[in-house]
């Protein structure tokens, strides 16, 4: 779709995905991945889409920090310094740059994901996730001084940070009211609940709602109108 924020509806349902074939270094079994780009930069940096991956057991190394939404099946990932991963519908990964480890399908999962271009920097540390986040409790962000109109208030999580504070992922949610945005970084958006608006500077408009995706690039300015108190999972670089 071509858009100034590449975006693609029903994430976690659509059926129109693309044959990516079978999964590479089987160690049992024999994955087979189909999915679906939203968006694709310069040396695939960043990448973010919907992948969906059928039940057995492989080698995985994961290049670049990437954030997993998993919206269906159930998986476990195992690192090669033992550390176990559940993940079921609900559960929200990032998986830091240099994750080794064999990943292994016990019911055919489906994930929205965006593989960032940078690295953060996690030294021994557990692999961040939230097993389910529907229950992950938000804190208060505040009601900030772009308010246009209505008295939007946001509020959220974060799951992994920099320590410079270059890059995060987590929750975010914001309740109805128009405000002005600008992305100082790329930010990938799953939207989980609500409706709403965004409008460019220059007049184009993306609704989003529940089950969208959304790649916000830097630089991207508007306005933000919520109706309907909107919840997100997010990553920006």
């Amino acid at each position: 779709m071509t858009s100034s924020a590449p975006h693609l509806y029903q994430a976690s349902t659509r059926t129109d995905l693309v044959d990516w074939g079978a999964q590479s270094d089987a160690l049992d079994g024999a994955s087979h991945s189909t999915g679906r780009l939203v968006h694709k930069g310069p040396n695939n940096q960043p990448e973010s889409g919907i992948w969906m991956c059928t039940p057995g057991r492989w080698r995985l190394s994961i290049p670049r920090d990437e954030l997993c939404h998993f919206v269906a099946g159930r998986a476990s990932y195992r690192s090669d310094a033992g550390e176990v991963v559940e993940v079921a519908a609900g559960t929200v990964v990032m998986f830091p740059a240099g994750w080794t480890g064999e990943c292994t399908v016990h019911e055919t999962m489906r994930n929205v994901y965006m593989l960032a271009c940078t690295a953060t920097e996690l030294p021994n540390m557990p692999t961040p996730h939230w097993p389910k986040a529907s229950t992950v409790k938000l804190e208060d962000w505040g009601g900030g001084s772009n308010t246009l109109a209505g008295s939007p208030r946001a509020s959220g999580r974060i799951l992994s940070q920099n320590p410079d504070g270059s890059s995060e992922c987590g929750l975010w949610s914001c309740t109805p009211g128009s405000r002005k945005v600008t992305f100082a970084a790329d930010e990938f958006c799953h939207f989980l609940s609500g409706r709403g608006t965004y409008v460019r500077e220059n007049g184009e408009e993306i609704p989003v709602e529940a089950g969208m995706l959304v790649f916000f690039p830097a630089g991207w300015a508007g306005t933000s109108t919520i109706t309907q108190t909107l919840t997100k999972a997010f990553m920006c670089r």
